[in-house]
C-alpha cells in the first residue's frame, strides 16, 4: 500500500472495526483527503477562543457533516433499535449526536498542541477503507489511530475510530447498553439523560 501525504494537526478528539457495513466506490486516496479534511476543520475551533460550549458545537455539526451518525446510533442501540416506535428512533438519534458531541467535545483541552501523521490507507472490501495516523500530544506517548469509512449510505461517511486497537463504536455500544440497564430497560428514560451523560 502507498504511503499518502502526512498532516500534523490536532488530533480530532476520540469518537467512533465491528460495524457490518458496506463500502463501494470510495478509494483510499478519498478517504486520506476526506480524514485530512476533517482534522483541518477540527483544528479550526480546537485551538481557538471558543468557549466549551461553542466548540461542542462546532463538534456535532462536524459529525453531522462527515460522521455516518445515524448508522452508529442504529449500532450502539442494537436490538433496542428494531423494538423502538419511529418518534423514539428519531429522539434517540438526536440525544445520541448531543451526547457524542458533549462527551468528546469536552475533552478537546487534553489535544490541544497534539499533532497527527496520516500514513497508510487500507481498502477492507466490505468493511470499508481504513486509514493509518499516528497521534502525539506534548508529554505522553504516541497512539495509533484508524479512522474508518464507507460510502454505503451513498456518500463517504466516519463509521468508526480505532484508537490503540480499541474501537470507539463498540465502546459506546457497550456504554449505551449499560445505561440503559441502569434505567430498566426504560428506552425514554436514556434518552432523556443521554445528553448530559458521560
Amino acid at each position: 500500500m502507498p504511503i499518502f501525504s502526512s498532516a500534523r494537526t490536532t488530533l480530532f478528539a476520540a469518537l467512533f472495526a465491528a460495524m457490518p457495513i458496506s463500502a463501494s466506490a470510495l478509494t483510499p486516496e478519498e478517504a486520506t483527503d476526506l480524514t485530512d479534511t476533517i482534522v483541518e476543520e477540527v483544528l479550526g475551533y480546537v485551538n481557538s477562543d471558543m468557549t466549551l460550549a461553542e466548540k461542542q458545537a462546532a463538534f456535532r455539526e462536524t459529525m453531522d457533516r462527515y460522521a455516518d451518525t445515524s448508522a452508529i446510533g442504529r449500532y450502539v442501540l442494537g436490538i433496542e433499535w428494531r423494538n423502538a416506535t419511529p418518534a423514539q428512533q428519531e429522539a434517540f438519534a438526536d440525544a445520541f449526536r448531543e451526547y457524542l458531541s458533549n462527551k468528546y467535545g469536552s475533552q478537546f483541552s487534553g489535544y490541544e498542541g497534539g499533532e497527527i501523521s496520516i500514513g497508510n490507507a487500507n481498502d477492507l472490501g466490505n468493511r470499508g477503507i481504513v486509514v493509518e495516523s499516528t497521534v502525539e500530544r506534548p508529554g505522553s506517548s504516541s497512539i495509533v489511530v484508524q479512522w474508518q469509512f464507507s460510502d454505503r449510505s451513498g456518500q463517504p461517511l466516519l463509521i468508526d475510530i480505532v484508537a490503540e486497537g480499541v474501537s470507539l463504536l463498540t465502546t459506546e455500544r457497550t456504554a449505551i447498553a449499560n445505561m440503559l440497564d441502569r434505567r430498566g430497560g426504560d428506552l425514554d428514560a436514556l434518552i432523556a439523560d443521554l445528553p448530559t451523560a458521560r
